[in-house]
Order: C-alpha cells, then structure tokens, then sequence
C-alpha cells in the first residue's frame, strides 16, 4: 500500500514537473505505404495520414495517435480488385537525445499498436467468400519506427518518418493456411503545428 502511494507520488511530481515543457502537435504526413502481404510482390503507394501528439508527458517521453487510409491494387489471381487498409496507431515516443538541449532538432523512437481495418474490395464492395465471410477484418498490430523533426519557428515542425508495421492478420480459418500476417513500411515527410 505503501509503495503504491509512494509510486503514484512520483508519477505525479514528473507530470508536474513536465507540465511546462508538455507540448501539443497536429499535422498532416505524406507518406509511401509499402505493403508485403503472404508471398506476393510488394506494393507501394503514397497517400495522406494525420497526427496528434503530445510531448513530454513524462520528460523526454510523449504520446502520438495517428490515422490514414491506403488503397493497393489486388493482383488478378486474388479475384478482387482493390485492397484497403486503414491504420490507426497509438505510439509511445520517446526523445533519444535527451542531453541535446536544442528547441530547433528533435529525434525520437516510436514504439505501439495498431489497430488496423483492411478489407478486400471488387468494384467498390467488399468481396464475400464461398462460405459466406466477407473479405473484412479488424487486426492488432506493432508499429516501431523513428522520428526526425526539425523547427525552422518555434511553432512548426518538419518531420521525416519511418515506421514499420505488423498485422497480426492470419486467420487461418478463414483464409487458409497460406495466409500471412501483412506488413506495412512507411516513409514519409510531415508537417506539424505545435502548441506549447
């Protein structure tokens, strides 16, 4: 009980602590999507996500939620026409340059999960199998990945990031033994608004 309260102190007194240097962000990113799904060719396409962070919650260690929405061409021996997946991510960051007392370049490594919506579209609709499932899932995944971001004002932030993505996706039920869990890496570049 003791320690509990102790523990729960000191959490307290480094929110306080950060309380001044917590910092908000929101932006938008555009990104390369690659995919690798079971054992075919890898695709690629660029689109649109957006972020919202919050920094130094603890010192040097922040959250970021973000989303997007990606569409990849199936190939034809899958029988349909379009793959979609939509990755929301909830990611802990933390500042691997803690000693760098610089406001204008900050680094950070990324780590968390995902929660990923795909589905398998032809002509717009989500394709139904032989059994009568449709070719729609919602899948936990990991995401790890990294974060550079440089301040040319105080109040904006110009990132480049790289994230790799795993799909826990295999429902071998569903879709055969042959199915593997899809992976997804992102590289991108972003801007963010920053409110301290």
């Amino acid at each position: 009980m003791f320690s509990t309260l102790v523990s729960g102190a000191l959490i307290l007194t480094s929110l306080f602590q950060a309380g001044d240097k917590m910092e908000f962000s929101l932006g938008l990113n555009y990104s390369s999507y690659l995919l690798f799904q079971d054992t075919l060719e890898s695709k690629g396409k660029w689109s649109l996500g957006g972020e919202i962070g919050v920094d130094n919650i603890i010192p040097n260690i922040g959250l970021k939620l973000r989303g997007s929405r990606v569409s990849y061409d199936a190939s034809p021996e899958q029988g349909l026409d379009t793959w979609e997946y939509t990755p929301l991510s909830l990611c802990t960051s933390f500042n691997i340059l803690p000693f760098l007392k610089v406001s204008w370049l900050h680094i950070s490594l990324e780590t968390g999960l995902g929660l990923y919506h795909w589905r398998g579209l032809q002509n717009g609709a989500v394709v139904e199998l032989p059994t009568g499932d449709k070719i729609e899932e919602w899948d936990i995944g990991f995401i790890g990945g990294f974060t550079v971001q440089v301040r040319p004002v105080k109040y904006l932030g110009i990132e480049y990031a790289m994230r790799y993505n795993y799909i826990a996706s295999a429902e071998i039920y569903k879709y055969g033994f042959y199915d593997k869990d899809d992976k997804i890496w992102e590289n991108g570049i972003g801007v963010k608004f920053i409110l301290p």
